[in-house]
């Protein structure tokens, strides 16, 4: 196991408790990550191969606390770096050990169906299968290879996987 070479950005002006302080004032206590245990499972997607532990984890639950961590992380100079469920080969969500995931797994809402245009507006964190279960009864098949069905489309989209 190896850790990538840090990218260069500009240094925080917060530290780790002052960070953690600031986001319990709009997050709810099991919304933050922060312990040596709790951090440990988010250091390295599907990719193994490199690892680093993030300073802090967030799992907001709706748009405003994720425009609020941003917003708090942008003003410090704190990197952050999203994620979905961790499942990706290519190394996308490795995270910084001084900056923050941002877990956008709870994002899992179909929002809509347009079977005219043939698309569908979703949140990040939906899963392959769940889009190809949803567009059937409008008469839509999405044959995929059935590895690709645990990949939440947040992912399968920046990294231009099948979809």
């Amino acid at each position: 196991m190896s850790s990538l070479p840090e990218h260069p950005h500009p240094t925080a002006k917060i530290g780790k408790a002052e960070l953690l302080a600031a986001l319990q004032n709009f997050l709810p206590a099991d919304a933050i990550l922060h312990s040596a245990e709790q951090l440990r499972p988010y250091e390295c997607d599907g990719l193994s191969a490199y690892r680093q532990v993030p300073m802090l984890v967030v799992l907001p639950s709706n748009v405003e606390q994720v425009q609020q961590v941003l917003r708090l992380c942008y003003d410090n100079n704190v990197p952050v770096v999203a994620r979905g469920a961790g499942t990706s080969l290519s190394g996308g969500a490795l995270p910084l050990s001084d900056g923050v995931l941002l877990s956008l797994a709870k994002f899992n809402q179909i929002l809509d169906i347009d079977t005219f245009n043939r698309t569908a507006r979703v949140q990040p964190g939906v899963r392959n299968l769940a889009i190809s279960e949803a567009a059937k009864p409008h008469g839509r098949n999405r044959s995929l290879p059935p590895q690709q069905n645990k990949h939440q489309l947040g992912h399968l989209l920046p990294t231009r996987s099948t979809c």
